[in-house]
């Protein structure tokens, strides 16, 4: 611990003496603020003038130019995903972003690819927040409730889980969940666990009937039945015209 305290008060001291500063805390968040209201043409005016993403300014995380620019992408896209969480983003959906993209940096091999892989990131976050703009805003005990759904999809869901967690009575929580997305809470479970199913069937080499016990369907053959009412075709035929298809 001693260790660390004097290696950070020696980089206080020298950056003071060199008059390096960081950006100001109320300029960062501006930024990301933008991206979470979904702001998209207003970044790129607001980032001119700003120094890169992994610029000295800004603090030098690893003497590995490629490493200093892979450890500030980690940290920006840590902080946007959870400012856009606070604006209404769905966290299964920001994570899975996040995670996307953490994913694809990793795999490049300079710095500036980094920095574009971390433009493509801010401007993926703003525009997902713009098309949020757009539709229906919910309130916090539906966000909430598409959050838990989001993060049980392989359990199953009732009534009294949600309406417990969000403390709201299950019969105005229904009302509720109905009046905001246009669908009841079993309609809205249900597709978003035929959306994962196809994602599994798409992208993973499990067979149909793993998945439908994997999700909580009641039988193959009923996992199958909601299946083509959703999408309009069977699990076989969809893995079929889309398995790995990038």
């Amino acid at each position: 611990m001693a260790e660390i305290h004097d290696e950070y008060t020696k980089n206080i001291f020298l950056e003071r003496e060199e008059e390096k500063k960081h950006p100001a805390f109320e300029g960062e968040m501006g930024l990301y603020n933008l991206i979470a209201e979904g702001k998209v043409d207003r970044i790129e005016a607001y980032r001119k003038g700003k120094p890169q993403p992994d610029a000295k300014e800004r603090g030098v995380l690893s003497e590995n130019p490629l490493r200093n620019a892979m450890y500030h992408f980690v940290a920006m896209t840590t902080m946007i995903t959870r400012v856009c969480i606070s604006h209404g983003l769905e966290q299964e959906v920001a994570y899975k972003m996040s995670d996307t993209y953490i994913s694809r940096a990793d795999k490049l091999l300079t710095p500036q690819q980094v920095r574009e892989c971390q433009s493509e990131m801010m401007m993926g976050f703003a525009k997902t927040m713009a098309i949020r703009q757009k539709g229906p805003v919910h309130s916090v005990q539906i966000v909430k409730c598409m959050d838990y759904i989001g993060q049980h999809l392989h359990e199953k869901i009732s009534m009294d889980d949600l309406a417990n967690y969000v403390n709201l009575n299950e019969t105005y929580l229904s009302k509720l969940f109905r009046k905001e997305t246009g669908l009841s809470v079993s309609e809205y479970i249900r597709d978003k666990k035929v959306e994962e199913a196809m994602g599994l069937l798409r992208f993973s080499e499990k067979s149909s009937i793993e998945i439908a016990t994997d999700l909580g369907f009641s039988s193959h053959s009923y996992f199958i039945s909601v299946f083509k009412k959703v999408t309009g075709e069977t699990p076989k035929d969809y893995r079929n015209r889309m398995f790995r298809k990038m």
